[in-house]
């Protein structure tokens, strides 16, 4: 999306070779929403103390509207 902020007035989203979404890129941020996503892969599945670790720490470093978005696995993604 950076990229396309640089060099584009408009973008187009394809999915499945279909334009889905047409606009420039302040528009798109509004429909959609954006930020950064944050995947981190656990050791071992069964560690259940990564997400008291870490969470506390990026509310510390990024702020308070860290939020998990899902956990499956051994994957935690903020």
């Amino acid at each position: 999306m950076d990229e396309a902020d640089v060099l584009g007035d408009r973008i187009g989203i394809m999915v499945n070779g279909k334009l889905v979404c047409l606009g420039s890129s302040l528009f798109l941020k509004k429909k959609f929403g954006y930020g950064y996503n944050l995947t981190i892969v656990k050791t071992d599945k069964d560690d259940d103390t990564v997400d008291g670790r870490v969470r506390p720490f990026m509310i510390q470093h990024l702020g308070e509207n860290v939020q998990k978005q899902s956990e499956i696995a051994r994957e935690i993604t903020y």
